[in-house]
């Protein structure tokens, strides 16, 4: 996206941000809460309309006609609580695009790939948070889409599905998905992520591939958080 800008009434959700992402890359999309990551993904993508600026998605700056090849996890769970847990990603997978039998067999085997075929039957909605954030990073990915967004990915999961959800991240850029993946968590973005964009308040702060950005700050640095007034260690040797 080049200058894109997403407004909401009086606030500026997105300002003047310029983005590129390299294919076949794991690309974090960084800041904190607030800063907008999601307004960023979700008018890339067409969920939202841009009030300026222009976006190009895998070659189309129309976002809905490559819809289906992207995928899309969002912040907020988007699953149907009643439907039984196979049939939910079965059907996922038919509206983007797979006939049905072949809907049916990556159902399966996605479930089997998250240790879930013991829930195949299940209502999504009886199953735990950490579960139904697998389903839904299965459900984004079941179509061996070219772009997967994933929006803070790992939200409700332990040590042991944290690590399965990586691996599964790094065999989608295996296979030459490129993946953007929007967080505020650092150590999930030195595992995974070539490259980096941090924003704060819509705009860019950083960026870059994330060697070269390490690369440039001393590893001698520290950070000292303290109580007293301001100027108190001003004349302590060492310190500037």
């Amino acid at each position: 996206c080049k200058a894109l800008v997403k407004r909401f009434a009086e606030k500026t959700a997105v300002d003047q941000l310029d983005l590129s992402v390299p294919a076949g890359s794991i690309f974090g999309l960084l800041g904190p809460n607030g800063s907008g990551k999601t307004s960023t993904i979700r008018t890339v993508l067409g969920i939202y309309v841009p009030d300026g600026g222009s976006v190009e998605i895998l070659g189309s700056r129309d976002p809905m006609a490559v819809r289906h090849r992207v995928g899309y996890l969002p912040e907020e769970r988007g699953l149907y609580a009643k439907m039984k847990v196979v049939e939910q990603l079965a059907f996922l997978a038919s509206i983007r695009g797979l006939d049905q039998k072949e809907a049916n067999r990556r159902a399966g085997a996605w479930l089997e790939r998250v240790g879930l075929t013991a829930s195949a039957q299940s209502p999504t909605g009886e199953l735990s948070k950490g579960m139904q954030q697998k389903i839904q990073f299965a459900s984004a990915v079941i179509h061996e889409p070219d772009l997967v967004v994933l929006d803070e990915p790992f939200t409700g999961l332990d040590p042991v599905n944290t690590r399965l959800l990586k691996e599964l991240i790094l065999e989608q850029r295996e296979r030459g998905t490129t993946v953007i993946l929007s967080t505020h968590r650092m150590e999930q973005v030195e595992a995974l992520c070539e490259s980096i964009c941090l924003i704060d308040r819509g705009r860019p702060v950083l960026s870059g591939v994330l060697a070269d950005i390490k690369a440039g700050y001393g590893r001698n640095t520290i950070d000292l958080e303290y109580h007293g007034t301001p100027g108190a260690l001003a004349g302590l040797p060492g310190v500037r």
